[in-house]
């Protein structure tokens, strides 16, 4: 017999007070009604069997409820359907009095146990206003970077220094430097650097910014560098701290293997209250099959910005990874779209992006993106200030005109393109 108390209809009042979670889901089940009433119990009161203790009263505050399932294609006539593999939309409802506002404990919650279960993936989360005012989302979001870097509209350029590691800090900050000079606002540490022997963070800190100021009274622009302070949590939250009192005005986290939690931790410590730029990688490892994970949208969209990043390394379908269009424009959405009171977070799109993808940048996203580049600047055949400074020569141009019709007067672009396209 169906157990109608473990569903409850959109409109029930009960779901002010909930997380609702999407999934797909592929199974041969001969009853999906009992199978998503399964997937609720055990991620909240239940388990593969029933034991004593649970109550009704329970149930009705603690219990996952389903909301509603739908069968692609949408069968309606009966029909044979033994052993058939079959295709579910699920949607479940968590109260999220069961997790409170931490995202590891929600992630636990909507996708922990039943994420082994088989063919499924987790799509989305619709998150109610209480819970999201519990989380940090990020502390100075795309208004908040303008203001420090006094760039009212057009797209900013980040950098991150190229060759990626084994290099001193000494010859980073000559890199830095360059591409400072030659236009970039934003220069960030590789994510494959983070604190080691031959270049400590806090080292990198005290040259490149003596770098930067350089550039800054030199170019008459202000710069942000984000140095990697990715480690075990409290390594990182040290090192982050550390890195802002000597004078760094940004940090960058790898955020999906360091974990939501500590990004989170970072965005509430009053000692650090600087940007955090979150980087990718990753994410394909998460996201990247189509019957199993977590979206890319919800991976680098609500849940980046609800953990409180401020700026994010996105991918593109026009460098190295392999993402959609779609994937690209809805992970956009997530970070630049209306989510309650919460800042909006700077895109930074980046994986192999050439001057000549400016145009198409510029097609999708309009102005509120950060190009991020670094093969582009630091392989240009006239050196990495020419290669930033062919991309403000381009992010110009499509100021004005949205392509890049006449070069003549623009050399460094023109090499560009006439090298890569």
């Amino acid at each position: 017999m169906i157990e109608y108390e473990n569903y409850i209809l959109n409109e029930n009042p009960l779901l002010k007070d909930c997380l609702t979670a999407t999934y797909l889901l592929r199974s041969k089940t001969k009853n999906i009604l009992d199978t998503a009433a399964a997937m609720a119990s055990e991620q909240t009161v239940g388990t593969w069997v029933s034991v004593p203790g649970i109550t009704r009263e329970m149930l009705r505050r603690y219990a996952g409820k389903v909301l509603d399932i739908w069968e692609i294609p949408d069968i309606e006539n009966t029909n044979s359907r033994e052993n058939e593999l079959r295709t579910f939309i699920v949607q479940l409802a968590y109260p999220w009095k069961n997790f409170g506002g931490q995202i590891p404990m929600i992630l636990t919650t909507v996708f922990g146990n039943i994420s082994m279960t088989g063919d499924i993936k987790l799509l989305d989360l619709s998150f109610p206003k209480d819970l999201t005012d519990s989380l940090p989302g990020p502390q100075f979001g795309i208004a908040g970077i303008r203001s420090m870097l006094k760039i009212p509209h057009r797209p900013l350029l980040n950098t991150m220094i190229k060759p990626s590691t084994g290099i001193s800090p000494e010859q980073g900050a000559s890199l830095l430097y360059k591409a400072a000079f030659g236009g970039a606002d934003i220069i960030k540490d590789d994510e494959v650097l983070s604190d080691t022997d031959f270049s400590p963070a806090l080292k990198r800190v005290e040259l490149y910014m003596k770098q930067l100021r350089q550039a800054e009274k030199e170019t008459g622009e202000k710069k942000l560098y984000a140095v990697n302070v990715t480690d075990e949590p409290e390594k990182c939250i040290e090192r982050a701290e550390k890195a802002v009192a000597a004078g760094a005005k940004a940090v960058m986290i790898n955020f999906l293997t360091a974990g939501f939690g500590l990004v989170s931790s970072l965005a509430r410590d009053e000692k650090i209250n600087v940007p955090i730029l979150a980087h990718l990688d990753f994410g394909g490892a998460l996201y990247s099959s189509p019957w199993h994970g977590v979206s890319s949208a919800l991976l680098y969209g609500k849940l980046a910005r609800l953990a409180g990043v401020d700026l994010l390394t996105i991918p593109t379908p026009y460098g190295k990874f392999a993402l959609t269009y779609e994937k690209y424009i809805k992970i956009v959405l997530n970070l630049r779209g209306e989510l309650f009171d919460k800042r909006t977070v700077f895109p930074i799109v980046g994986g192999a992006i050439k001057q000549g993808n400016l145009p198409s940048l510029f097609s999708d996203l309009g102005t509120e993106f950060i190009v991020g580049a670094g093969g582009a600047i630091y392989a240009h055949p006239m050196g990495p200030a020419a290669g930033a400074k062919a991309f403000r020569q381009g992010i110009e141009l499509c100021m004005k005109n949205s392509n890049f019709k006449e070069l003549e007067n623009y050399p460094e672009l023109q090499a560009a393109i006439d090298k890569w396209g």
